[in-house]
């Protein structure tokens, strides 16, 4: 029987709501174009007898903690293109406490891959919303630039 941490309370998302959006978005398998990345590219490995394999959230650069109600579970670690964990986290996150901001930076060792499709995810999903006029700047961090094509950044 699965056990839920804290479900919907702090910094989880709440399981229901998060659930049916596992059900419904498309994964889709997409080999990266950027230097054959190993996370990117094994997003998909098979893990058996795993409910959950690792944990994604959003945190405030500014303040250094994670915001409320965006952490979330890994069911296939990091499924890419369409990211369905994370494109969930990065919704949920830029519904708290943004008015105002237009702007948000993003960093992630795979972000070249991972923004292709955001938008098109959150536009076809009926559990994503993201204010259209949210501008996101994908950003690598500089302990994974380096494996990267200039064309990432």
């Amino acid at each position: 029987e699965e056990v839920w941490l804290s479900n919907g309370l702090g910094f989880m998302v709440g399981k229901d709501r998060y659930k049916m959006h596992l059900e419904e978005a498309a994964d889709m398998v997409e080999k990266s174009s950027c230097n054959n990345h190993r996370a990117v590219n094994q997003a998909n490995a098979s893990r058996h007898k795993l409910e959950s394999t690792g944990i994604g959230g959003v945190a405030c650069a500014r303040h250094g903690c994670f915001v409320p109600h965006s952490m979330v579970d890994f069911q296939k670690g990091e499924r890419q293109a369409t990211q369905m964990n994370m494109d969930y986290t990065l919704c949920e996150a830029s519904q708290h406490n943004m008015e105002g901001i237009t702007r948000a930076v993003t960093s992630h060792n795979t972000n070249c891959q991972y923004n292709k499709h955001l938008r098109v995810q959150v536009d076809q999903s009926r559990f994503l919303e993201m204010a259209p006029e949210l501008t996101i700047i994908p950003g690598i961090g500089l302990w994974h630039v380096h494996g990267h094509q200039d064309s990432c950044y």
